[in-house]
């Protein structure tokens, strides 16, 4: 229960001065309108996206860092077709978490046990309000949440090789997190990586490797198939 806290609010999310730079007052809505430009355009010629996944929450308090690896699959809607996300954790665990258009699962196979409602009536949990912000990500969607979040430009900065621009999302309401950052890479303007800072200083920041665009994901792959006996929980 704690991850499905944890990711549907860091899982609906997504320049140019030197790596490291910082924007001035004046030329911040400027680059940001460009980024946001960017990831329009290239979610709308985003057929789907699979990659590795790692998630590292810390305990900000103790400084102790936890980490989960698993695989996240993202289709963007497309004509009548909800857009539909996976996540399923290979270690430690091996949860599966999926998003079908506003159709929220959470499985926990080790305990056979379910947990389904709608996306937007769990998102002020941890874990799945941090699926609705990676779904966020994804889908290029950000000037469409303006009126949940300011968006901000902070600084270029390069993860695992790749130059990236680091958009900050910062609730105007109650939400779980306090900050929210995308890492935009700027060759194909998707998502490379994300963090969410809770209220109480903890954070999660997931890491996305070995991204395969475009690769042709049928919509069953989405569906999560409950082996008999399972548990389910209605949210």
């Amino acid at each position: 229960m704690k991850k499905m806290m944890i990711l549907v609010a860091l899982v609906g999310l997504l320049l140019l001065p030197g790596v490291g730079s910082f924007a001035t007052a004046s030329t911040q809505p400027q680059l940001l309108t460009g980024i946001l430009n960017k990831m329009e355009k290239a979610n709308q010629d985003l057929k789907s996206l699979k990659a590795e996944m790692v998630l590292q929450k810390t305990n900000s308090q103790l400084g102790i860092t936890d980490t989960e690896y698993g695989q996240v699959m993202f289709k963007p809607t497309q004509g009548k077709t909800k857009q539909k996300l996976r996540i399923d954790y290979t270690k430690p665990s091996k949860d599966i978490i999926a998003v079908d258009g506003d159709d929220f699962t959470f499985y926990q196979p080790r305990i056979n046990r379910a947990i389904k409602g709608l996306a937007s009536k769990v998102g002020k949990g941890k874990q799945d309000g941090f699926a609705q912000f990676i779904t966020i990500a994804l889908s290029g969607s950000l000037r469409s949440s303006n009126g949940k979040y300011s968006v901000s430009f902070v600084k270029d900065e390069s993860v695992n090789g790749v130059l990236a621009s680091v958009l900050r999302l910062t609730p105007k309401g109650a939400d779980s997190f306090s900050t929210m950052d995308i890492w935009v890479n700027q060759q194909n303007w998707l998502p490379v990586q994300l963090k969410g800072v809770e209220r109480n200083g903890d954070y999660t920041v997931v890491t996305f490797k070995n991204i395969q665009l475009n690769s042709n994901l049928a919509d069953s792959a989405f569906a999560v198939n409950l082996p008999s006996g399972t548990k389910i929980d209605k949210l």
